[in-house]
């Protein structure tokens, strides 16, 4: 299952690192340029109701860490890359962490800027993050081999539905 000699290899560490933080950082940026374009061309905002918007805002980020407090309780962060997790959140998808930056971190920040255009960078930042995803889901594979193929036929990656 786990080479442990290749666990130790700071190459594994370096390849958990390939993923996640650049892909946050493109999506934070994605968003920022978004927001500045809209500002520049004083393109049309929405606005909300206090009422609508703190009942909004509130169901969203809740949402959002009861997402990534679930993800701990599935897989401990120790765990992490030593074992396969099919119990919790990763019985309905596969990263539920991206899953929480590609929906949930846009529909927050739309919500605070009143913009519609964020919300249409929902589409392009799923295709991204299916793209740049391959690359950790073929490492994956190559720690858990044929578990985690068998895994990837019975989970979806993002939504937990097929």
């Amino acid at each position: 299952m786990l080479d442990l000699k290749n666990w130790l290899n700071p190459k594994h560490y370096n390849r958990l690192w390939n993923v996640g933080p650049p892909g946050l950082m493109f999506s934070l940026c994605l968003i920022y340029i978004t927001h500045w374009i809209e500002m520049s061309f004083s393109m049309k905002k929405y606005e909300l109701g206090p009422p609508w918007f703190y009942t909004l805002f509130f169901l969203v980020l809740a949402e959002a860490v009861l997402i990534l407090i679930w993800v701990l309780f599935s897989l401990p962060p120790t765990k992490r890359g030593k074992s396969l997790s099919r119990q919790g959140v990763y019985a309905f998808m596969r990263h539920p962490i991206y899953t929480t930056i590609i929906f949930h971190l846009n529909v927050l920040f739309s919500l605070w800027w009143g913009s519609f255009l964020i919300i249409f960078l929902i589409p392009i930042q799923y295709l991204f993050w299916s793209k740049i995803i391959i690359r950790e889901e073929e490492y994956l594979v190559g720690i858990f081999g044929e578990e985690y193929i068998d895994y990837m036929s019975n989970v979806s990656r993002f939504v937990p539905w097929k």
